[in-house]
């Protein structure tokens, strides 16, 4: 999922390529769709003109959907082939539990053990609106605030999840790395240029 990421951070002038790489990499795992409005809608927030940029990333998004998803038409049964897809993808994920988590303590029933199930209710409200308030702000996007963007809301996303794994860091670890020292080397050309002035 992260693979299919970068190359979408790698190729953001394209919101053909942003379009494919995000559909590629959210169903491969679905927590990377948290991105869409954020990727849909780079360089420029959302607005009534200039549409044309996120038309084209929805477009290409659905199309390599229905491509990446059409291996479930070879299946005899569609029915069957949905309905497995839904059980082993949505379905798993949305009840899945885990004895590491916090948000799943509930499931111990011991005194003493708080139930932060309504906490994580809130949290992924905020992170969700989060994701859909960073297609209208900030009003213009550099690729540099693409990545640490992504990198925040896949931070975000995973903060709030059930089910966490040390491996999951690999979703997030490209884009904050790509943030913090690319940021850090204009900070330091920054510096060079002011002393050049001077």
């Amino acid at each position: 999922a992260p693979a299919f990421l970068i190359s979408g951070i790698w190729l953001a002038s394209s919101p053909w390529a942003r379009g494919s790489a995000l559909a590629l990499s959210g169903w491969t795992k679905l927590g990377s769709l948290i991105v869409a409005p954020l990727w849909a809608t780079y360089p420029d927030a959302l607005r009534l003109r200039g549409l044309g940029r996120p038309v084209r990333f929805v477009l290409a998004f659905l199309v390599t959907s229905v491509a990446a998803l059409s291996v479930l038409a070879l299946e005899p049964s569609l029915r069957k082939a949905i309905s497995t897809f839904w059980n082993k993808t949505f379905h798993r994920q949305l009840s899945r539990q885990s004895p590491f988590s916090l948000w799943d303590w509930r499931q111990y029933h011991a005194d003493g053990i708080p139930n932060l199930h309504l906490v994580q209710i809130v949290l992924i409200v905020a992170v969700l609106t989060l994701a859909v308030a960073s297609a209208f702000y900030p009003r213009r996007r550099s690729p540099l605030q693409l990545a640490a963007l992504t990198g925040a809301l896949l931070v975000g996303f995973e903060l709030v999840l059930t089910y966490w794994f040390y491996t999951y860091i690999v979703w997030f670890f490209p884009f904050a790395a790509i943030a913090l020292l690319a940021g850090a080397a204009g900070i330091v050309q920054s510096r060079r240029d002011a002393e050049q002035v001077t």
